[in-house]
C-alpha cells in the first residue's frame, strides 16, 4: 500500500527537514478538503429541487403568475427562453 511506502521513506529523511515535510504534507491535504468542500457546494448550487419546479409549474398551468413579479410580460419572457435553448 502507498501510505506504507510513505511511511518506510519517512525513516530515510533527517529529523531537521521532517518539519518542512510534514508541513507540505499538512497544507497540501488542506488544501485537498478545500478543494472537495467547494466542488461540493458549487455542486449543491445547481442542484434543481424538482418539487420547486412542480409547484411552480403547476401554478403556471392555473394561471398564477403572481411569484413572476420582475417578469412584465410572461409570453415575452417565454418565448426568449425558448429562442435561448434552441
Amino acid at each position: 500500500m502507498i501510505q506504507d511506502d510513505i511511511i518506510n521513506e519517512l525513516k530515510y529523511i533527517p529529523e531537521a527537514k521532517l518539519i518542512e515535510l510534514y508541513d507540505l504534507i499538512h497544507y497540501f491535504r488542506l488544501g485537498l478538503s478545500s478543494e472537495t468542500a467547494q466542488q461540493s457546494s458549487q455542486t449543491n448550487d445547481f442542484t434543481i429541487d424538482k418539487s420547486i419546479c412542480f409547484n411552480t409549474l403547476e401554478k403556471i398551468k392555473q394561471g398564477d403568475f403572481s411569484g413572476f413579479s420582475e417578469i412584465t410580460d410572461i409570453d415575452s419572457y417565454i418565448q426568449n427562453l425558448k429562442n435561448e435553448i434552441s
